[in-house]
C-alpha cells in the first residue's frame, strides 16, 4: 500500500519551538520543550527523519521479500511490516 504522508525531505527549524517543514514550507510538526531542549532537538531530527526511515524500511522489506523467503516470517519482519503499516495509518491507535 502507498504512503499517503507529505513527501520528503523534511527539514528541522529551531526557534522557541522546533518547527519540521516540508520541502515546499508545509509545517509538518511543531516540537515544543517539554523537559530539556536536547529532547525537543532529538524530537524534532526524529521526525524529519520518518519519510526517508520510511523509504529505507520499506525497500529492505522488499529486499528481503524477494532474496530471502525464508526470513518472510520472521520477528523482525513482522515488526518492520507492523511499523509500516502503522505509519500508513491502517493500524488503530491504542
Amino acid at each position: 500500500m502507498e504512503a499517503k504522508f507529505t513527501p520528503g525531505p523534511w527539514l528541522v527549524r529551531f526557534g522557541n519551538i522546533g518547527h519540521v517543514k516540508a520541502e515546499n514550507g508545509a509545517l509538518i510538526a511543531k516540537c515544543q520543550r517539554l523537559t530539556s531542549l536536547c529532547n525537543l532537538q532529538a524530537n524534532a531530527h526524529l521526525i524529519a527523519a520518518s519519510p526517508e526511515l520510511y523509504a529505507a524500511l520499506s525497500r529492505i522489506e522488499s529486499i528481503i521479500e524477494g532474496a530471502f523467503p525464508n526470513l518472510n516470517d520472521g520477528e523482525a519482519m513482522r515488526e518492520a511490516r507492523a511499523a509500516l503499516a502503522k505509519a500508513r495509518g491502517e493500524t488503530p491507535e491504542p
